[in-house]
């Protein structure tokens, strides 16, 4: 077995992939930097099996803390497996080419994943309902928006958006709305409703 694989999705599809995974450490982040990079290295230099594997998701990661990961992901510990769960292109391709990509599974995945299709081909009215619906519960709503774009950027990307210049300019739209948020209080009715506004029904 390869020892590092990344995984591109929401973090949404964590705990499908834990269940199937069996990881002996695994841990959700909503920004994994340095300092969480750093405990990373000192938690598998510490481990006592034979065989390891340690999980991580992020909702976003940055470059320095890729950076830190270089050496650990080129050589890591015997027996020991590291597995990334990050938003699609989320990786430099320095660690990216250090890794290989974690075969699909077969899963209920969360009810986003379920939506986004019939969200792309919606109008304006009915992205608008469906936007509203989902603001009424604010129990970890910014995560559960983060998810939402996350697999929205990923059926855009599956439906080929690359290669057409719409397609293209609604994955810039996508990347920047989840950039803004990041911030202390970002207003998610107006970052998801941008996206309704923006994004090309297909």
């Amino acid at each position: 077995m390869h020892h590092a694989y990344y995984i591109e999705g929401p973090l949404s599809q964590f705990e499908a992939y834990k269940a199937h995974l069996r990881p002996l450490w695994a841990h959700t982040y909503e920004r994994f930097g340095i300092d969480e990079a750093r405990e990373i290295i000192a938690l598998s230099s510490l481990k006592n099996f034979a065989e390891a594997t340690f999980f991580i998701g992020a909702s976003s990661i940055t470059s320095e803390a890729q950076q830190a990961l270089l050496k650990l992901l080129e050589e890591p510990q015997e027996g020991t497996t590291f597995v990334l769960l990050v938003p699609h292109g989320a990786l430099l391709p320095t660690v990216q080419s250090r890794m290989l990509p974690y075969p699909e599974i077969i899963a209920e995945f969360s009810r986003s994943d379920l939506l986004v299709e019939k969200f792309l081909k919606r109008g304006g009215k009915e992205r608008s309902d469906y936007i509203a619906e989902m603001l009424k519960n604010e129990d970890g709503l910014r995560e559960r928006v983060r998810d939402f774009i996350n697999a929205l950027e990923a059926e855009c990307v599956k439906l080929h958006f690359t290669q057409k210049v719409e397609g293209r300019q609604a994955l810039e739209d996508i990347a920047m709305v989840r950039g803004y948020l990041s911030d202390r209080s970002p207003s998610l009715k107006i970052l998801l409703e941008h996206l309704a506004l923006s994004l090309p029904v297909i």
